[in-house]
């Protein structure tokens, strides 16, 4: 008879999304600012499938949100900027004195009734974040596994029960002040808004390295 031994599982190169919460109620100022401050337009693109189902939802016309209203959203971004310091430092060990990420393009999302934000990554970004304005009722981001169908994962084996190996999709919950932070290549989505008359409104934006990269002596530096 076989001795049972201890089965340890080593996560390999997981993926890291951060949660955090500004722990604060949203201003007036910055209240009236994303609920009828911004101008908003229908975000539709030709020949794109709207994957999470329902209609499109709708995106500032402005994607520089942090640049046009520096003061009025001041707080924020510095909140935003620090929790991607942090990130840095904290997953990946980088010296931030050295190199950092510079907010680049941020927008407003607004996700009406009978809306959905559909599948999709932020291409010519580092790490993407999501700030949380107004959520509607157990409110959600859907991230997909992007190796799914690769490697071994292409044997379909039949499934007693789901675990965090074998999922296709994972749901992380939000509220409202949330501020999530992920690799920008990393694929997502947002559910159809089932309600009546509310709303899910988010603000996002992407980064972009700053300071100096690699190595001069391997020949791999690059200054930004």
């Amino acid at each position: 008879m076989m001795n049972e031994t201890e089965m340890r599982i080593i996560p390999i190169f997981a993926i890291p999304t951060i949660k955090t919460n500004i722990n604060r109620d949203f201003t007036e100022d910055e209240l009236q600012l994303f609920l009828s401050g911004i101008s908003m337009k229908k975000h539709e693109q030709k020949g794109l499938i709207n994957s999470a189902g329902g209609l499109f939802n709708n995106q500032s016309t402005d994607y520089y949100l942090f640049d046009s209203y520096v003061e009025e959203l001041k707080e924020l971004k510095i909140y935003c900027q620090y929790q991607l310091k942090q990130y840095l430092e904290d997953i990946e060990g980088v010296d931030t004195d050295i190199a950092n990420l510079r907010i680049t393009q941020s927008w407003l999302n607004r996700t009406r009734p009978k809306e959905s934000h559909h599948l999709h990554h932020h291409p010519n970004s580092y790490l993407s974040g999501v700030l949380y304005i107004k959520c509607l009722p157990n409110d959600s981001i859907i991230f997909s596994n992007r190796l799914q169908g690769l490697y071994n994962s292409n044997m379909d084996f039949p499934k007693r029960k789901k675990t965090i190996w074998n999922l296709k999709t994972e749901k992380v919950s939000v509220k409202e002040g949330d501020l999530l932070l992920f690799p920008s290549w990393t694929i997502h989505s947002v559910d159809l808004n089932k309600t009546k008359d509310q709303e899910r409104i988010s603000l996002a934006f992407n980064t972009f390295p700053k300071g100096r990269m690699g190595q001069l002596s391997e020949a791999t530096q690059v200054i930004l």
